[in-house]
This record gives C-alpha cells, structure tokens and sequence, in this order.
C-alpha cells in the first residue's frame, strides 16, 4: 500500500519554539500531539540552507576542494560549495561559493535538485547544481582546488573519498540529466565520464 492510500491523519503540531545558540545554529523544538494525551517533542537545527557545485571545466576536468573540517577532525574532498545568504538565490549562491573556493566563474549552471537537506534533525534545504566554470581568479585562502578526471571522480566517490551522501547524490543526477549529457559531449566525452 502506497502512503497516497493509506488514510493516515498527521499529528497536530502544538508549537515550535527556537533557540539562538549561535548567530548560524537555531535549536527548534517542535512539540507534537500524537493523541489527546501525549504530546512528544522533536528536536532539530535550523540553519542557512546548503548549495553544493558538481563542477567541469571547459578542459573536461572535474573542480573540487580538499579543506580541514574541525567537526570530523579530517581534511576532506568536496564538491565546492557553502551556506545561502538571507534572500540570495540559491543559483546566485551557488556561484558566489564555487568563486570563493576555487576563483572559478561559472559559464553555464544546471540545476539538480532543491531537497530538504534531512527530514528528520534539520529544518535547512539543499540544492545541488552542475557547472560549466572557468578558472578566473585564486581560491579563498585555507582550500585548496583539486582537478581531477572522470575515472579519479568516480574512485573518489566509490571509494568514500567524497563522504558527503549529497554530493554522491549530485554525481547520479547529473549523469542521468539531460543538459549535463550534452555538456559532456561538448567537452569531448562520448558519455558521462565520471560512469566510464
């Protein structure tokens, strides 16, 4: 039985109460009835929403950032990427972070997905783009831009060498998209690359 058929009703949600915990981190807790007498409490964290850039350049290699995270304690490989600013679009953020990264500047964006970033802990979105980009300026100082091929990328990705689930996510969107078939082919691969 599919959810469409099921004749569920949702719980009332009662409240959402937040609390600042820093000027990036909202706590919010959402208390929910679940009948007439219980009342349970959800707790998530409300943050900017996240852009992530799967990006080639006009060469057919592939634009990512290896940079120290504190929070896993590990220098990781990402796609670039970062945190929408209040009333930025996510396509104009999503440039403005592959710049600030990598000094790459951004030819021709395609956009993959706009999700919730976790149902269950986050109350943040995530949209996931691919872009053709140009090398222009130098990367913010602290990352490093690493320039890889299509059989690197897809080691990379198989191996857990790109750990965020998001970004594997942006490699199976792209290469099933339309448009990023034709970038690809344009730079001079029969097929998505990252797939060979």
């Amino acid at each position: 039985m599919s959810a469409d058929q099921t004749k569920m009703t949702a719980p009332q949600i009662i409240s959402r109460d937040r609390t600042e915990l820093s000027p990036w981190v909202t706590l919010e807790t959402v208390s929910v009835a679940r009948n007439t007498s219980t009342i349970d409490k959800f707790y998530a964290f409300r943050q900017a929403d996240y852009v992530h850039v799967f990006t080639m350049t006009p060469h057919g290699t592939f634009v990512l950032v290896q940079q120290y995270r504190p929070i896993v304690a590990r220098w990781t490989i990402e796609f670039p990427g970062g945190l929408r600013d209040p009333g930025e679009s996510p396509e104009i953020a999503a440039g403005r972070e592959l710049s600030e990264e990598t000094g790459y500047k951004v030819i021709e964006m395609v956009p993959l997905i706009e999700s919730d970033a976790d149902v269950g802990r986050l109350c943040n979105k995530y949209f996931g783009f691919f872009a053709l980009a140009d090398k222009v300026a130098d990367p913010e100082a602290g990352i490093a831009t690493v320039l890889v091929g299509g059989a690197t990328l897809q080691a990379y990705a198989t191996t857990g060498r790109i750990a965020c689930p998001g970004h594997i996510g942006l490699l199976y969107l792209a290469a099933v998209h339309p448009r990023v078939q034709e970038l690809c082919r344009r730079c001079g691969y029969p097929s998505v690359p990252w797939l060979i």
